[in-house]
């Protein structure tokens, strides 16, 4: 059997851009996707018994920021941790980022692709695997910040300045995936935020999002 680590955010956990945390709770609107859209699962039931997908996902979980009011949603420091828990793993999907681009981080092109680069370094550890193989790492450029944040009750935590930015993702990941001898993935050549709060996916695009990645893992993992 084939493991698979996705380790994500929001996305991976399957946040549900319908849900609006800032109003009265509608037991009808689920704060998460249910198994049957989450790409995650959608992948592991494509994929099949020859493959175990393990779903790594934390909302509001960056590369290497420190938030002191969600300390624990730093990626980095949770990482090492996860690696040693899951093992032994034949591949770690990395899909990070979007977090990053909050106006309280103030990011930049530089920042984000240094970001990645402290995360890569924690995968690449060989004393991490002490008697297993070092898995191989896909890393994924997020999806866009849609341009509609302006209108969504996200606005403020993001701006336009982050959808600008979320635009050099895949550029930037694909140099340092490189760098590293890693596999790239580009998430938004496949899917889209919802145009509610343009951050989340909808359940058609957690489908997309599940196919592509079925391709490319088999491709890698042959």
């Amino acid at each position: 059997m084939k493991r698979i680590l996705c380790y994500g955010d929001s996305n991976t956990y399957g946040a549900n851009p319908n849900f609006r945390p800032d109003l009265p709770t509608d037991e009808n609107i689920p704060q998460r996707w249910p198994e049957d859209v989450r790409w995650t699962k959608i992948l592991q039931k494509e994929l099949g018994s020859e493959y175990e997908i393990i779903e790594e996902g934390l909302c509001g979980r960056t590369t290497i920021y420190r938030d002191n009011a969600w300390p624990f949603c730093e990626g980095r420091e949770y990482f090492t941790p996860c690696i040693l828990s899951q093992m032994p793993v034949d591949l770690i999907v990395i899909m990070l980022g979007t977090n990053d681009l909050k106006a309280i981080y103030a990011p930049s092109e530089d920042s984000i692709g240094l970001a990645m680069i402290e995360l890569l370094k924690v995968i690449k550890n060989p004393f991490l695997y002490s008697g297993y193989k070092m898995p191989k790492v896909l890393v994924v450029s997020p999806i866009f910040i849609g341009d509609n944040i302006k209108n969504s009750f996200m606005y403020g935590t993001y701006t336009e300045k982050s959808v600008e930015i979320s635009h050099k993702f895949p550029k930037i990941y694909e140099n340092v995936a490189s760098m590293f001898g890693c596999e790239f993935m580009r998430a938004s050549d496949f899917a889209d935020a919802s145009d509610v709060d343009s951050v989340h996916m909808d359940e058609e695009n957690h489908r997309k999002l599940a196919e592509a990645f079925k391709e490319k893992i088999k491709k890698i993992l042959i």
